[in-house]
């Protein structure tokens, strides 16, 4: 594959969020069934995430009320907001959420939403909506409290998914919180109804994953959440206190779970 297949291949992998929208609202629906079954393959989702997910996804951040000062929080794969409006919830006067969705349709409910959703309409002026690839986003360095990524990991290349770890891990503050969440069951399906290929390519992706845990895991950092079709398993990172997350990292077993 050349420069431009796999820039492309990229751009068209980012643009499939893995966070599902909620159907509170009727009109969302046949916009998400749309883009769901044009991008089946990509997506690998059979239900929206629940706002349990989506909880467990935002809960790194406190509430405005439970701790000093601002903070500056980048959510990737926004979707149609179910996390954005978990995340809205908690932001106070002078935080700020840069939300980034490649989607067209996606962001035009999440521009919407800014001015109907009651949570995030009162947010409103701390949210900024990002219609970028994250992969063609400038990130700065340590500038970022926390950072919640909604991108299915376990459809992209392990290449991509390392890629993408590092440049989250350098954009934290240190000690700033990344969360991410994989399905359950992913690996064993593709096993059985995949190609070897597939499958493989699965395993590598489990084993940057796992890699990337076990050096910036935080002990308790991984739980299931069972309230959620298919369940899914919110992983939890931390930025180095000092140094550069890129160095000296660790390979382990992979994550079979996943």
């Amino acid at each position: 594959m050349n420069r431009t297949q796999h820039a492309a291949a990229t751009t068209a992998a980012l643009s499939v969020t893995a966070e599902r929208p909620s159907f509170r609202k009727s009109s969302n629906g046949p916009i998400f069934l749309h883009e769901a079954l044009r991008t089946m393959r990509e997506t690998g989702a059979i239900a929206p995430s629940s706002r349990h997910l989506a909880d467990g996804l935002a809960a790194p951040l406190p509430a405005a009320g439970e701790r000093h000062g601002p903070v500056r929080v980048l959510e990737v794969g926004a979707g149609t907001g179910t996390v954005t409006r978990a995340l809205a919830g908690r932001l106070g006067a002078g935080d700020r959420l840069e939300a980034v969705e490649i989607n067209p349709r996606f962001v035009r409910i999440l521009d919407g939403a800014l001015r109907s959703d009651p949570v995030l309409s009162a947010a409103a002026k701390c949210i900024r909506i990002v219609p970028e690839s994250i992969t063609e986003l400038p990130l700065e360095e340590r500038n970022y409290d926390v950072i919640v990524s909604c991108l299915p990991f376990t459809n992209f290349e392990p290449d991509l998914v390392r890629s993408l770890l590092e440049r989250y891990l350098t954009a934290l503050v240190p000690g700033g919180h990344l969360t991410y969440f994989g399905y359950l069951g992913t690996l064993a399906s593709r096993n059985l109804i995949g190609s070897r290929a597939e499958a493989a390519r699965h395993r590598a992706v489990a084993g940057v994953l796992a890699e990337f845990s076990a050096r910036y895991g935080d002990g308790g950092g991984r739980r299931v959440v069972w309230r959620n079709l298919p369940p899914a398993r919110v992983s939890h990172l931390r930025a180095p206190e000092r140094c550069s997350p890129l160095a000296d990292t660790n390979t382990d077993t992979p994550d079979t779970g996943r």
